[in-house]
């Protein structure tokens, strides 16, 4: 399927339309069923690309940075929902289904306003199943969390394995109600939909559940860590609403601009890139654009860690989870900088032998660096709770 509301030429890759595209899908996936036994021989022999991962993770990983550029280079999107659908209870076992109605016209302006990509009513979902969403306690912390994905695969339901992140978080923390935002994919729409959506989720507890911004906590896992950041620039500049309490972000993808500069010169990467699972591309960042200029990848609202000085003052209390064989790490790193120099109290938690959505994704390594980061994010909550009290 083409990405929609796209105005401007883009060149796809030869294997995005059919023929080609079959072809190329089955002769990876052939591939793939000769390299499985050849990985598992060489790391049964050799070192693995991290002295505590096991044979069985480190053909994990290589599996999945295999298949990853499918996404981008066939146009696929697995996982993807249907938008217009709704869910009934009874398929659902951990959450409850809720519209997110768009936000209201006095909210879409600057970046969020668009003359082709209108607002429009997406799913959501209530982490817990009947949960009252901000309204059985009045002072307790409420999450909006945000999925990952690309921007290009799967969605905010229970049954997309990165959303055990808001399950972990609901279960463990001080934050009980949760409220997961299946905004739009490229294949859906292309920016600013996604701000649009995600905008759509935080006047949803505002203005509709009646939760004060002060109780908010932004959450987001790989593109939607993305989001996340994008919503929290969003708010700070257009002042439609008051900023949340917090922002966690967990392996956040933050440097759309360098996609771009690694096509230009090929002696530019991303650290890990050998190791990590995540396998990244440019024609990604020309999906999600669709009409919009390449020019705006390298603002502050889509690649937050080149802000200039003063972008973050002010900024709501940030943790920042990554993994330090993730490919985004350096720019988490980045991040965490400018934020702490405009005095932000950023938390940077970086796992040893973790790599990319680490704590979204079991099998991949390793597990204890998802047990502590389950710990730490505890513990910053409840630290976050007691200091709203004092």
């Amino acid at each position: 399927m083409s990405p929609a509301n796209l105005s401007s030429p883009i060149i796809y890759p030869i294997c995005y339309k059919q023929p080609l595209k079959s072809l190329y899908i089955g002769a990876r996936v052939l591939l793939l069923l000769g390299l499985v036994p050849y990985w598992l021989v060489f790391y049964a022999a050799l070192p693995h690309p991290r002295p505590s991962w096991t044979i069985k993770e480190s053909v994990l990983v290589r599996v999945i940075r295999w298949v990853m550029p499918l996404n981008a280079g066939c146009g696929l999107s697995p996982m993807a929902t249907d938008k217009t659908r709704e869910v009934p209870e009874k398929e659902l076992k951990e959450t409850s289904f809720v519209w997110i109605e768009p936000a209201d016209n006095s909210h879409i302006k600057g970046p969020a306003a668009d003359d082709i990509v209108s607002p429009v009513r997406i799913p959501g979902y209530i982490w817990p199943k009947n949960g009252k969403l901000g309204k059985s306690d009045k002072d307790s912390l409420v999450g909006l969390f945000v999925h990952g994905g690309g921007y290009m695969m799967g969605n905010a339901s229970e049954s997309f394995p990165e959303c055990d992140i808001a399950r972990q978080i609901s279960k463990l923390t001080v934050i009980r109600d949760i409220l997961s935002v299946d905004y739009r994919l490229t294949n859906d729409a292309s920016h600013p939909a996604q701000l649009q959506d995600a905008l759509a989720g935080y006047c949803h507890l505002v203005q509709v559940r009646g939760v004060d911004p002060s109780r908010i906590v932004i959450m987001g896992a790989c593109a939607g860590g993305h989001l996340a950041l994008m919503l929290a620039r969003y708010l700070y500049d257009e002042k439609v609403l008051p900023m949340p309490r917090a922002i966690m972000l967990f392996s956040p993808w933050v440097d759309m601009a360098i996609d771009k500069d690694m096509v230009a010169d090929a002696s530019i990467s991303r650290p890990n890139s050998d190791v990590d699972l995540l396998a990244t591309s440019y024609f990604a960042n020309l999906r999600f654009l669709g009409h919009k200029p390449e020019s705006l990848l390298s603002t502050t609202l889509l690649s937050g860690n080149l802000a200039p000085p003063g972008s973050y003052t002010n900024y709501p209390r940030t943790f920042i989870s990554v993994g330090d064989c993730d490919a985004f790490r350096r720019e988490c790193e980045q991040l965490a900088g400018v934020m702490a120099v405009d005095g932000v109290d950023v938390t940077l938690d970086m796992q040893p032998d973790a790599v990319h959505d680490f704590w979204g994704f079991k099998g991949v390594p390793s597990d204890r660096a998802r047990t502590l980061v389950a710990k730490h994010v505890v513990e910053w909550l409840e630290e976050l709770t007691c200091d709203e009290k004092d």
